[in-house]
């Protein structure tokens, strides 16, 4: 009886974040099978009768290209995260107690998560125009550059926590270089953090706005996906139907990449963010 009433106040709040969530999902979904007036008329009730025109008018528009687009940025800029990140990380992790020149290292390197991206858009705006990188590449190289404080330190944490050092005196005797600790050792022992950093830079990547708005807005065939819902958006008057249908599609596929993943997900927060 005793356990049942300590359950509930847990209960409740699952219910009441379930909420919070489904509702959202729930008009999303209904809104993609409206046309605009019926959105605005009823916001809420079910379809009066379902229609695909939504869908069937972004293929119209283009959208693939700028779902393919999004899928490039994404996933060539979450591969070099994680092919470049846990190198430095395991560096740093090792040597961070012998040599001050490694914690100054870290200690500038993560000191990016306190920068907030609206102090120093103008600057990178520009600096990326003087270096001519306003295109796909430019946008890449940005998304690893912000990555790499908070993965950093992520990764630090989980390494010194997560794989002994130990490991690499054993491999030092049969005579592993320290490439060869790293990739062959190392680097598979951070499945969890891996499959953290993928999450967690995925649903930044794919979602964001400001940063594709600024680098590649000077041609509509660069756009990201979320470049093109905008499209959908006017001054004194916007096209519902397309945008909530952009959306949908939008949220099916970081859904697919966070199921696959989502195993790995909590021990990787939960041992990276410990030291």
């Amino acid at each position: 009886m005793k356990n049942k009433e300590n359950k509930l106040p847990h209960l409740l709040l699952l219910i009441i974040g379930a909420i919070l969530i489904l509702i959202p999902i729930y008009l999303t979904l209904v809104s993609s099978f409206k046309d605009t007036p019926q959105i605005m008329q009823h916001f809420f009730s079910l379809p009066k009768h379902f229609t695909m025109d939504n869908y069937t008018r972004l293929i119209e528009d283009g959208i693939g290209k700028y779902f393919f687009n999004s899928i490039i940025i994404s996933v060539v800029s979450i591969i070099l995260i994680i092919l470049i990140v846990p190198m430095a990380a395991f560096s740093i992790a090792r040597n961070i107690s012998r040599k001050t020149a490694f914690t100054i290292m870290y200690s500038l390197l993560i000191l990016g998560i306190f920068v907030p991206f609206q102090v120093i858009m103008l600057p990178i705006t520009n600096q990326m125009t003087a270096l001519g990188l306003m295109n796909l590449p430019g946008l890449i190289l940005l998304y690893l550059t912000y990555a790499i404080p908070q993965t950093l330190f992520l990764y630090v944490g989980y390494i010194k926590l997560s794989i002994p050092e130990s490991l690499d005196e054993a491999a030092e005797i049969d005579g592993a270089s320290k490439i060869t600790m790293f990739v062959k050792i190392a680097f598979p022992l951070m499945k969890p953090m891996h499959a953290t950093t993928l999450i967690l830079n995925a649903l930044w990547i794919w979602n964001d706005f400001l940063l594709p708005l600024l680098i590649l807005n000077r041609d509509d065939s660069f756009w990201t996906l979320p470049l093109f819902q905008y499209n959908y958006q006017g001054q004194y008057m916007s096209d519902f139907g397309p945008s909530f249908a952009s959306y949908v599609i939008g949220i099916i596929t970081i859904t697919i990449v966070y199921l696959f993943f989502q195993r790995s997900i909590i021990s990787g927060m939960s041992n990276g963010a410990v030291k």
